[in-house]
């Protein structure tokens, strides 16, 4: 693959994390391959959408409980994208020498602070973990689209006002939903437990969040035609053609599963595998398959068992975490995972809800940090195709 020289200009948010990005246009144009990047971060989120609409147009609303979706949506995807994580932390030597300080003090602090509010207030604990999720998954689409800005070359100062637009297009159609959705509560879904969003917000507000999302969406679809026909003063500079596609991937997912359907099916279909699919990509490219190669065989392993073994892994700590929470704190599914324990009080109970939260807890915060090129993550931009491979500063 070719490489471009190293980051020098201004940064953009991706990931939760600050990414900075070349001056110069850029050549490589993908992180792997067009069938790569289409296949991971574009071809999943269409598929997801067609099937939400179509349950959300053929199932009667009121079977909305799906054991198969909670499976394959919730386990299998979203959960498992949050212990991907590992592969560039705790499983990364070189990130446990870089992040020590960070990665020990982290799960410590989010068990902490998760225990200290459950035991005040299961409620507010809930609600405050639902705004922390809902952040981060706005953060994340946003950082799908300013890594492809950056390989279409969008940085600097005269593509500025591009990547505002693109920004401004990401946020106006996840945030507007999410607003309109605090309008109409309560809902037949929720994004932890019932009532953890804070009710009351005026219905002319979810209204108009809702319909700002036209004239930015407009003008960003307008401004990609113009990039994508040559028709700009930008030299060398068209717009990668993954950027328009992530915006409207985005914009119709959280629309359909929040704003168009009372469904809890269609929220999930519709919410987890555009955001879960991609980062299980993006780690797979930025260390995870190398971290499993080092280990599964000295000599060059079968791409196909590199990711058994990488993703076989998430598989096993998804499920595990998942029958924790059900036999001790849900009990949703006992066909699955048995009947568990209930009496557990109110101690026992916030400590171990804040326990089993802090995997996720920890991903959220990690991913600050560790998607950030530069000195403390010396590998990441030639791993995304952003620069050559840099030799890791001595400490």
């Amino acid at each position: 693959m070719e490489r471009s020289r190293p980051p020098t200009g201004p940064s953009r948010a991706w990931g939760g994390a600050e990414i900075k990005l070349d001056m110069a246009p850029t050549r490589h144009r993908w992180l792997v391959s067009p069938s790569f990047d289409l296949g991971w971060f574009a071809i999943p989120g269409a598929l997801a959408l067609l099937a939400a609409l179509c349950v959300g147009l053929s199932l009667d609303p009121s079977e909305d409980d799906s054991l198969a979706l909670w499976i394959v949506g919730v386990v299998l995807v979203d959960v498992a994208h949050v212990w991907a994580s590992l592969y560039r932390t705790y499983l990364d030597p070189e990130a446990r020498r870089l992040h020590a300080q960070l990665l020990r003090a982290t799960p410590v602090l989010v068990l902490l602070l998760g225990f200290m509010v459950h035991a005040v207030s299961p409620a507010l604990f809930w609600t405050a973990l639902a705004y922390v999720a809902v952040f981060h998954f706005i953060k994340q689409q946003e950082g799908f689209v300013a890594l492809y800005l950056r390989a279409g070359g969008e940085t600097g100062a005269a593509a500025a006002r591009d990547r505002a637009l693109a920004k401004a297009a990401v946020w106006s159609s996840t945030a507007g939903p999410v607003i309109w959705w605090h309008t109409q509560l309560p809902r037949r879904f929720h994004w932890f437990v019932a009532e953890d969003f804070v009710a009351g917000l005026p219905t002319i507000v979810g209204t108009i969040a809702v319909w700002v999302q036209v004239p930015i969406l407009l003008a960003f679809a307008l401004r990609r035609i113009q990039l994508a026909s040559g028709r700009t003063t930008s030299r060398g500079r068209r717009g990668h053609p993954m950027v328009p596609l992530l915006v409207a991937i985005t914009a119709l997912s959280w629309n359909l599963g929040i704003v168009w359907f009372n469904d809890g099916r269609v929220f999930t279909i519709s919410n987890v595998f555009i955001h879960g699919l991609p980062y299980l990509a993006l780690v797979w490219v930025a260390g995870g398959r190398e971290a499993v190669e080092h280990r599964v065989s000295p000599r060059r392993a079968a791409p196909a068992l590199v990711f058994g073994v990488f993703y076989g892994l998430l598989v096993i700590l998804a499920v595990f975490e998942e029958a924790l929470w059900d036999r001790l704190v849900w009990h949703d599914h006992p066909t699955l995972f048995g009947h568990g324990h209930s009496e557990l009080g109110e101690f026992g109970l916030a400590l171990v809800v804040a326990l089993l939260t802090v995997p996720q807890a920890t991903h959220y915060v990690l991913d600050r940090f560790i998607w950030r090129v530069g000195p403390n993550n010396p590998k990441l931009a030639a791993q995304l195709g952003m620069a050559a491979p840099t030799t890791p500063p001595q400490r």
